[in-house]
């Protein structure tokens, strides 16, 4: 589907109403902390848990002892941006004592979207042998966050217990985007987009998870977080719902690095034998 094909509400909802003029600074400031991350953190850059050649992640240590590990998934739609892009979110949480995977994955149309998945679970016992074991936060944003509660719901043998998600303004019902741009690559049918949807597989022993979104985001991100939030409680795992204030699709990543952001804090929330003393 062409721009100009997609005039629907969805295409506005999910695509067109999101972008912000602000976006433009707000990358260039990301892009100089990107710099800053890797000459002040010194992570271990590309590390590969697969045989794909996006298979790789970033691992930066914790500050001091390590009270538990973030594996971080990036937005895109299943079809763009890349690792290299959220470096800047490590080392405020290194500070905090955690040790923070920034995680690269397959992207379509080279793959449909649980094959994205099936390669991005394999990050995780990778992860677990270069972690000890540690506990585990999945923090998901946007289409990473689809793929973080997939994670959760069938988790791959050989990683650590996960002990909470951070799901920042998640897609979870794929159904409005078979009619948006982004599906040119995805290919999406209606039964493929179900399948993909774990709004319809909530299922109990799921790990507690904050269902976070922007008040400046449309009110279809803000009611996909609203029903999974609903959907998680409703097959009984703890679900909390966090609308931040004056944030939009990405400016809302700022609290997650930003000293006393709110999803900074959320993290030990998420996990309190985690939390700092």
């Amino acid at each position: 589907m062409t721009q100009a094909e997609a005039t629907t509400a969805n295409q506005f909802d999910y695509i067109d109403g999101q972008l912000r003029p602000s976006h433009a600074a707000l990358f260039e400031a990301f892009a100089e902390a990107n710099a800053a991350a890797v000459r002040a953190g010194e992570p271990a850059l590309d590390l590969p848990y697969g045989p794909h050649p996006r298979q790789t992640l970033d691992l930066f240590r914790a500050a001091g002892t390590c009270r538990g590990v973030v594996a971080y998934l990036h937005a895109g739609y299943w079809q763009s941006r890349d690792k290299s892009g959220f470096r800047f979110l490590a080392p405020p949480l290194a500070a905090d004592g955690f040790d923070v995977a920034v995680i690269n994955y397959p992207l379509s149309p080279e793959l449909a979207v649980m094959d994205i998945v099936a390669a991005a679970a394999a990050a995780l016992p990778a992860l677990a042998a270069l972690t000890d074991h540690a506990p585990l936060i999945l923090v998901g944003h946007s289409a990473g966050a689809q793929i973080a509660v997939e994670l959760a719901m069938s988790p791959p043998a050989g990683i650590g217990p996960i002990a909470g998600i951070l799901s920042i303004s998640g897609v979870f019902d794929l159904a409005p985007l078979l009619d948006t741009t982004v599906n040119a690559k995805l290919g999406l049918e209606a039964a493929a987009a179900r399948a993909a949807s774990p709004i319809h597989r909530v299922a109990p022993g799921a790990p507690r998870t904050l269902f976070a979104v922007g008040a400046l985001e449309t009110q279809a991100f803000r009611d996909q977080t609203a029903q999974m939030a609903k959907a998680w409680a409703a097959a009984g795992n703890a679900a909390d719902q966090l609308t931040v204030p004056d944030a939009d699709h990405f400016s809302i990543l700022t609290e997650l690095y930003r000293e006393h952001g709110a999803l900074r804090a959320a993290l030990g929330a998420l996990a309190p034998a985690l939390a700092m003393p």
